[in-house]
């Protein structure tokens, strides 16, 4: 080798060294995320390269997790505001940037793996910074499970909150808990499972905790908590007009020209002239917790109108709807302590049919509440959007050990009820409870009566924290094996609820007829419950509370409300049920 080719090899190892010697530049996370982050196709509309000016109100929340100062960030936010890439952001820099060993928190293990093969594996996948450092990423490895991967320096194991073991293992510097309002109160016997995540940070000097959640209910919101104990930072925006700071918010929308209002000036700019400005957040509180609140009208993935459009159809349909719209579009708590319904309200409600059915109507359901001396039956007829009518209150009294009210009852199922025109609608399908003293019996007496859909119900009961499907699951419980339904009664109570408050006919108005069994009584009983929050052991609850002694009107509506979810009907279509033809046909064939 000559000199000349010496000195350009000791050239080359020179500048070899220097690269592996010199720090790599300090990165902020959103720096991070704008150099490494890609977008994958099937977790993004906008898939490729990550841009932190495309939602720049996320810039600072994500450069907060850098702050050495700041051990604990909370994100109180809307849907469609990006929370969950923040998350995604935060956890790609620690991988590349700054390893350490993370936990990732979902409400449940169920959705623990969901997240990890929906969200966590597409972007490790598709950016080379950090599929370059996650172990076996594309191997099966023991290092990279769905809910553990490990790279040099570190590893994310991902848990559900429901999980109490995998949240007590293992020293963690960073946890991310995402959805805390899905929580449930408690893992297993553990107690509080946020508390069990962040007790084990308690190692690590230079701890993070970041918490996430879209809000739920006033008092039982574990994020609402967690925000008023921060800075309660706010993003404000200058006004087009006049250039004074504030945070753009729904009160402050006019409907008909979609803009927003200005709270200094007055005057009306649109949301491209908004959010096109330069804006910055401003904290409320004192803390050393920085606290972040967003909501839909920030977000560059909605429109106003949409917001404004879906604001008014939520109204149309009742609380429930109103309630969602406020928690996932302008991210605040709906506050429903002491809900409850008014009886005298619905009594003026009651209106003159012109005829058995109204001709809205286009299928009959009923429900039957078993008492020791008596049936308490409901039928209920339901059209468009579930807009619903009180057909006829009926009880049949008698000893239940004795044939003869079974007989009645049966009898009295098989009714047919008339429109104005003639049509004729038999009960399409009928929930019969079997939670008293007569279970045996009621399953003998809808076993045989299946093909008229006629089906024996237990109500599940659950936490309200806890979301339990109405129609929950079905069994056939031995010796008898007729077809059980298993009921989530506080998912029906809630639309029950809401339905009822719903003022003006149309999508979920419930009508009452005036007589047909709709007494004084009967609206005692069906506004017998209220949903209030309580505290037990320091924990707010949300629970129903009965008010009165009789709440057989409320039970039946639930009742009703899910025999319409076994059938779902079309209910542009009209379905004239005849079950006594079904039966003179059998009796033949005897």
């Amino acid at each position: 080798m000559n000199d000349a080719s010496l000195d350009r090899t000791k050239e080359l190892f020179r500048r070899i060294a220097r690269q592996a010697l010199t720090p790599s530049p300090k990165l902020t996370v959103s720096e991070w995320a704008d150099e490494h982050r890609r977008l994958s196709s099937e977790a993004s509309a906008e898939a490729g390269r990550w841009r932190t000016s495309r939602a720049e109100y996320q810039r600072e929340i994500m450069d907060a997790i850098n702050d050495p100062y700041v051990e604990d960030i909370v994100i109180m936010a809307s849907a469609q505001v990006g929370k969950s890439e923040i998350v995604l952001n935060g956890l790609g820099y620690y991988i590349h940037y700054d390893p350490s060993p993370i936990l990732l928190i979902q409400p449940t293990e169920a959705k623990a793996k969901d997240f990890s093969k929906e969200r966590v594996a597409p972007m490790i996948r598709d950016s080379p910074a950090l599929s370059e450092r996650v172990g076996g990423f594309r191997s099966k490895d023991s290092s990279n499970t769905i809910l553990f991967k490990s790279f040099p320096g570190g590893f994310i194991a991902l848990g559900g909150a429901n999980a109490p073991a995998g949240l007590a293992a293992r020293p963690i510097r960073v946890v991310l808990a995402d959805e805390i309002d899905r929580f449930p109160v408690s893992a297993g016997e553990e107690g509080d499972p946020l508390d069990l995540a962040e007790k084990r940070t308690t190692a690590f000097y230079n701890r993070k905790k970041i918490k996430v959640s879209t809000p739920t209910v006033k008092g039982a919101s574990r994020i609402e908590m967690e925000f008023n104990l921060s800075t309660k930072e706010y993003y404000n925006l200058p006004c087009p007009r006049c250039g004074e700071y504030q945070p753009l918010r729904w009160e402050q929308i006019d409907f008909e020209s979609e803009c927003h209002r200005c709270e200094h000036c007055g005057f009306l700019s649109d949301e491209f002239d908004w959010k096109n400005q330069q804006g910055k957040w401003v904290a409320t509180a004192e803390s050393k917790m920085r606290g972040f609140h967003l909501n839909e009208l920030l977000s560059p993935f909605r429109r106003w109108g949409e917001i404004i459009a879906d604001f008014k159809k939520a109204k149309r349909k009742g609380t429930e709807a109103l309630k969602v719209f406020k928690n996932t579009s302008l991210g605040e708590t709906w506050e429903e302590e002491g809900t409850a319904l008014d009886e005298e309200t619905l009594v003026r409600r009651q209106e003159d049919y012109d005829a058995e059915v109204p001709e809205g109507v286009k299928i009959l359901t009923a429900a039957v509440d078993v008492q020791d001396d008596r049936f308490e039956i409901e039928v209920v007829g339901w059209g468009v959007d579930k807009e619903s009518w009180g057909i006829q209150y009926h009880v049949i009294h008698g000893d239940l050990n004795t044939p003869g009210p079974w007989a009645q009852l049966d009898e009295f199922l098989l009714k047919r009820f008339e429109k104005e025109d003639g049509r004729k609608f038999g009960i399409a399908c009928t929930l019969m409870d079997s939670g008293g003293h007569f279970t045996q019996e009621v399953y003998k007496f809808t076993k045989p009566r299946l093909s008229r859909g006629v089906y024996a119900i237990k109500g599940e009961s659950s936490q309200m924290s806890e979301y339990t499907p109405l129609i929950a699951g079905y069994s056939k419980p031995k010796p008898i094996e007729a077809v059980l339904v298993k009921l989530g009664v506080n998912e029906g109570k809630v639309y029950v609820m809401s339905a009822l408050q719903v003022e003006d006919p149309g999508p979920n108005y419930c009508h009452f007829p005036r007589g047909k069994g709709y007494s004084a009584q009967y609206f005692r009983t069906l506004t017998a419950e209220r949903l209030e929050t309580v505290f037990i052991g320091g924990i707010p609850k949300q629970r129903w509370k009965q008010i009165r002694a009789r709440n057989e009107g409320f039970d039946l509506r639930v009742y009703n409300a899910a025999a319409l979810e076994i059938l779902n009907p079309d209910l542009e279509k009209e379905y004239q049920v005849d079950h006594t033809r079904v039966r003179k046909r059998r009796r033949r064939r005897r």
